[in-house]
C-alpha cells in the first residue's frame, strides 16, 4: 500500500537525503511538460509527433534545419521562468545533494534568492575544483538550459539521441556519484508526476541499479503528483515506498524540521561564529591545544606534532621558529615562507609559530590541507580583526597545492593594506620553486629555510628525551646505556647522515627502511595490500580517501573497520566532508610513504598499472579527486616516475577524457609532446585549448618553446625558414611578456628564445630586451629564483661568445 506523505517526511532527514527531481518537481513553477515540447517542435518543425519520444522528434529537427534553432525554441518554453510554492523551500535544508533531469533552473534561481551557496553540474567541463566545499551540490543530469554547444560553449543540452551518445561519460560520473551517496544507506526520494511517464521509469530503474551496486541498502522513495494505485503495487513489490502527493505537501509536512527562530547571536569571542563556512576547513588552534589528547607514541613512529603533543612539551624548541615568530611580531611583515625538504619537520615547526604567537595573544588557525581556501572569508576574517584591533594567524601547510588562492589572499590583503592577519606557508623546495608567486608574497614576507638538525637542537632533544618519561621509555632500546656524551656524539652522526623523519629513525640502532620494512613484513596479505597501494599513491600525490580505496581495492564497506583497527598507527582516517562521506587516509609521514612505494613498487609496470587503476576508478564530481589529477601532472612527482613519455601521454589523455575542464594534464601533455618532437600534435592541442579556454600563461609559453624547438630540431629547413620561425616567436612573445609581466616562466621563454636568436642569427637584440624584462621582474617580484634564472641565461650567452671568439 502507498504510504502518506507525512510518513515519508517522518523517515527523512535532509542531510542524509539524495533528492532526484524529474518533470514533477518543476510543473508547478510554470515549466513546459515533456508532451508540451514534443508539440512545439511538431508545430514549428512540420514533423508529425506520431508516438515520438522528445529525444526522436528533437533529432529529427536538427537534421532538418539546425541545431541553433531547435535550441532557440527550447529556450522560449523556458523564458521568465522563475521558482514558486514549495520549491523555494528547497534551500531552507541542508540535503546530501539534488539530481534533476529538468533542464530549467528553478533549483539554482531558489538558491540565489536565498543567498545561500549551491554548486551546479552541468556538463564534464564542471569537474573541477570549487571554492565552497560546504555547497549543496546539484547534479543535472541532462544539462542546463542556458548553456549548448550551439553558442559555442563546451556544455550541451542533452536533448537528441546524438546528444546522449556524446554525453554518456558525463552521465555515468553522476551516476558513480550516486552510488557514493548511496554507500551510506540514505534516503532517495525523486520527485515525479506519474509513474506512467517514461521517463521517470527510467530515472527509477537506474537508482535501483545504482543501489543495487553500492551495496548499502540506500531506501528509494516516490514522491508522485498523479495517483496511480495498480502501478504503484508494481513498484512496491520491487522494494521501493510510493506516496502521492506534490511538493507542496512534502514541504508543508517537513517544515516541522526546520528551525522556526533565529537564534540571537551571542558573542563568545571566536571570531569563526561570524564566518561559519571556515569552519569544517580549519582548526581552531585553542581547541585543539589540549594536552590531555596528547600521543607521544604517534610523534615517535613519525607523525607530525598536533597541537595536543605541543600543549604536552612532547616537542624540542626549532631554532627557525623562534626566527619566524619574531620577524611576524613585525607590524609590517604579514607572510613567512617555510620551506625544507620532506622529513626536516617543517609542520612541527610551523605550529610551535603558532603557538609561540598564540601565547602573545592572537587568535590562531590552521588550514585543512585537502579544502580549497576560501579568500573571501579569511579577507572578512582579517577585517574583522583589524577593526577590533586584534591580531590572528593562519597557517597553510603543503602552501603549494593552494598557491592560486594564497597569491590572491596575500595580493588583496596588500591592497587593503591590512596586516592583522599573519599568513605562515610551508611547502617542499621543489614544489615551491617553480611556481608563479605573487610579488606581495616577497613585498610582504620573506622565505626560510630548514633542514636538519643543528648542534643546539640535538641538545634540546637529548633534554626532551631525558625529560619526558614517556619518550624516554620509547627510545631506550636504543639508546640505553650510553652517556650523554655518547648519546650525542650518535645523534649527531645520525642527524648529519638522515632527514628527522621521526624520533623513531634518530635513535634507532638500525637503518630507517629497514624499521619500516620489518613493520611492513608483520602485516597479513590483505593489510600489506593496502598498506602499499595508500603508500604509493600518497608518494605520487594522490589524495587517498575511504571510498577511493573500496573502488580500487574492491574491499567490501564493512571490512573497513577491521583493516584500519589492523592497520592503527599506520594509516589513520580524518574527516574531509562528512556530508559528502569522505574520509582521508594517510600514512604517518610522506618519507614512509616513499620508502614503502620504493620497495614495493620498484618496477616501473607496478606504478603504471597502479596509476592505471587510479584514473579509472576517479569520480570527478569530488574535489578530492580532481585535487588527484592536478598532483599527478606535477612534474616533480606523479607520472614523472615513469620514464616513457607516451605512457604518460596516454594516462594524461585519460585524465583530460574524465576531466576536460581541468587545465593541467592539457598543459602537462603539450609540454611531453614538444620533448617528444611531435610538433603538429602538440600545435593542435594547443589549439583545442585555446578553443576551449583562450591563452593562458603556461600555453603561451608552450606556444613560444614549440616555435624554438621546430626552428630549431626539424630537418632540412633553411637557414632563414628558421629565423622567420623565430622572429615569429618572437611577435607572440612580445606581447605575452606585457600581457603576463610577471610570469617567469614567460619571460623564461623569452630568454630561450633570446639565446635561440642568438646562436642562429648572431644578433643579442631580442636576448638584450628579454633578458632586461626579467630584471626588472626580479625587482618587481622579488623571487630568488628570478636572480637564479638570470645568472643561467648569462652563463649560456657568456658560453656562446666564448665559442664564437676561439672559433
Amino acid at each position: 500500500m502507498p504510504t502518506s506523505v507525512q510518513e515519508l517526511v517522518n523517515d527523512t532527514i535532509p542531510e542524509q537525503t539524495v533528492l532526484i527531481f524529474g518533470a514533477g518537481a518543476s510543473i508547478p513553477s510554470g515549466s513546459p511538460s515533456v508532451a508540451m515540447l514534443i508539440e512545439k517542435i511538431s508545430t514549428e518543425f512540420g514533423i508529425p509527433p506520431d508516438g515520438l519520444t522528445l529525444a526522436e522528434i528533437s533529432g529529427l529537427a536538427e537534421r532538418k534545419r539546425n541545431r541553433k534553432e531547435l535550441i532557440s525554441l527550447l529556450r522560449k518554453e523556458f523564458k521568465n521562468l522563475r521558482p514558486k510554492g514549495s520549491i523555494l523551500n528547497l534551500p531552507l535544508y541542508n540535503w546530501k545533494s539534488i539530481y534533476s533531469t529538468n533542464y530549467d533552473e528553478l533549483v539554482e534561481d531558489s538558491y540565489k534568492r536565498v543567498g545561500k551557496s549551491l554548486i551546479s553540474f552541468s556538463s564534464n567541463f564542471d569537474f573541477t575544483i570549487h571554492d565552497d566545499p560546504n555547497a549543496t551540490k546539484l547534479f543535472k543530469i541532462h544539462g542546463t538550459i542556458a548553456k549548448d554547444i550551439s553558442d559555442g560553449n563546451a556544455s550541451r543540452i542533452i536533448l537528441t539521441d546524438m546528444d546522449y551518445d556524446q554525453t554518456q561519460d558525463y552521465r555515468e560520473a553522476l551516476y558513480l556519484r550516486l552510488a557514493t551517496d548511496l554507500t551510506s544507506g540514505p534516503q532517495v526520494i525523486i520527485v515525479g508526476q506519474s509513474l506512467a511517464d517514461p521517463d521517470l521509469k527510467d530515472i527509477v530503474q537506474k537508482a535501483i541499479e545504482t543501489n543495487q551496486k553500492a551495496m548499502a541498502g540506500g531506501r528509494i522513495s516516490l514522491l508522485l503528483h498523479t495517483q496511480d494505485l495498480n502501478r504503484a503495487l508494481l513498484f512496491e513489490a520491487r522494494g521501493l515506498r510510493i506516496a502521492f502527493g506534490g511538493l507542496d505537501e512534502f514541504f508543508a509536512a517537513l517544515s516541522s524540521k526546520a528551525p522556526d527562530y533565529l537564534t540571537a547571536h551571542i558573542d563568545t569571542g571566536d571570531i569563526l561564529d561570524s564566518f561559519p563556512s571556515l569552519r569544517p576547513v580549519s582548526y581552531v588552534v585553542a581547541d585543539e591545544f589540549d594536552a590531555s589528547k596528547a600521543d607521544v607514541s604517534a610523534i615517535f613512529n613519525g607523525w607530525p606534532a598536533k597541537f595536543a603533543e605541543l600543549a604536552a612539551g612532547y616537542t624540542f624548541d626549532r631554532t627557525i621558529a623562534s626566527e619566524i615568530f619574531e620577524y611576524l611580531k613585525q607590524e609590517n611583515k604579514v607572510c613567512a615562507v617555510l620551506l625544507g625538504a620532506s622529513g626536516v619537520g617543517k609542520t612541527t615547526a610551523a605550529r610551535q609559530v603558532i603557538v609561540k604567537l598564540k601565547a602573545t595573544g592572537f587568535y590562531t588557525w590552521e588550514h585543512k590541507t585537502d579544502h580549497p581556501l576560501n579568500v573571501n572569508e579569511w579577507l572578512g576574517v582579517a577585517q574583522r580583526l583589524s577593526s577590533s584591533q586584534k591580531s590572528g594567524v593562519l597557517l597553510i601547510d603543503d602552501a603549494h597545492s593552494h598557491l592560486h588562492q594564497v597569491n590572491d589572499l596575500i595580493d588583496r590583503l596588500a591592497a587593503n593594506k591590512q596586516n592583522s592577519l599573519k599568513i605562515i606557508l610551508t611547502s617542499t623546495r621543489n614544489h615551491w620553486v617553480p611556481r608563479i608567486k605573487s610579488p606581495s608574497i616577497y613585498a610582504l614576507g620573506q622565505e626560510f629555510g630548514l633542514s636538519k638538525l643543528t648542534s643546539q637542537e640535538i641538545d634540546r632533544l637529548l633534554t626532551l628525551v631525558q625529560s619526558a618519561p614517556l619518550l624516554r621509555s620509547l627510545v631506550e632500546a636504543g639508546f640505553g646505556g650510553f652517556s650523554l656524551h655518547e648519546q650525542r656524539r650518535r645523534l649527531i652522526d645520525r642527524c648529519e647522515a638522515d632527514m628527522f623523519v621521526c624520533l623513531k629513525n634518530i635513535f634507532a640502532s638500525e637503518k630507517f627502511d629497514d624499521i619500516i620494512l620489518r613493520e611492513y613484513a608483520s602485516l597479513d596479505e590483505r593489510e600489506q595490500e593496502v598498506y602499499r597501494s595508500v603508500a604509493a599513491m600518497e608518494y605520487a600525490g594522490i589524495r587517498v580517501h575511504r571510498q577511493l580505496v573500496i573502488r580500487l581495492l574492491s574491499i567490501p564497506t564493512n571490512e573497513i573497520s577491521h583493516l584500519l583497527a589492523c592497520l592503527d598507527e599506520i594509516i589513520s582516517e580524518y574527516e574531509v566532508n562528512r556530508v559528502e562521506g569522505i574520509y582521508g587516509w594517510r600514512v604517518r609521514h610522506y618519507v614512509i610513504a616513499s620508502i614503502i612505494a620504493k620497495y614495493k613498487f620498484f618496477e616501473t609496470g607496478k606504478i603504471i598499472d597502479l596509476f592505471n587503476k587510479v584514473i579509472d576508478q576517479i569520480s570527478p564530481t569530488y574535489d578530492i579527486e580532481i585535487r588527484t589529477i592536478r598532483e599527478l601532472c606535477n612534474i616533480e612527482s606523479g607520472l614523472s616516475v615513469i620514464p616513457d613519455k607516451q605512457i604518460q601521454n596516454t594516462l594524461l589523455r585519460k585524465m583530460m577524457s574524465i576531466a576536460p575542464g581541468e587545465r593541467v594534464p592539457r598543459h602537462r601533455l603539450i609540454r611531453n609532446l614538444i620533448e617528444l618532437g611531435e610538433f603538429e600534435k602538440a600545435e593542435s592541442e594547443i589549439r583545442i585549448f585555446e578553443k576551449d579556454f583562450k591563452r593562458d600563461g603556461p600555453v603561451i609559453r608552450y606556444r613560444i618553446l614549440l616555435s624554438i624547438a621546430r626552428a630549431t630540431h626539424t630537418a632540412d629547413l633553411l637557414q632563414e625558414d628558421r629565423v622567420a620561425i623565430l622572429e615569429q616567436a618572437r611577435e607572440l612573445a612580445a606581447t605575452a611578456s606585457v600581457q603576463f609581466e610577471n610570469n617567469k616562466s614567460v619571460l623564461g621563454a623569452y630568454c630561450e628564445l633570446g639565446v635561440e636568436t642568438f646562436r642562429l642569427t648572431g644578433s643579442h637584440m631580442v636576448y638584450d630586451t628579454a633578458l632586461d624584462l626579467l630584471k626588472k621582474a626580479e625587482v618587481r617580484l622579488g623571487d630568488p629564483e628570478i636572480t637564479k634564472m638570470i645568472m643561467r641565461y648569462q652563463r649560456r650567452i657568456a658560453a656562446h661568445n666564448i665559442t664564437d671568439e676561439e672559433s
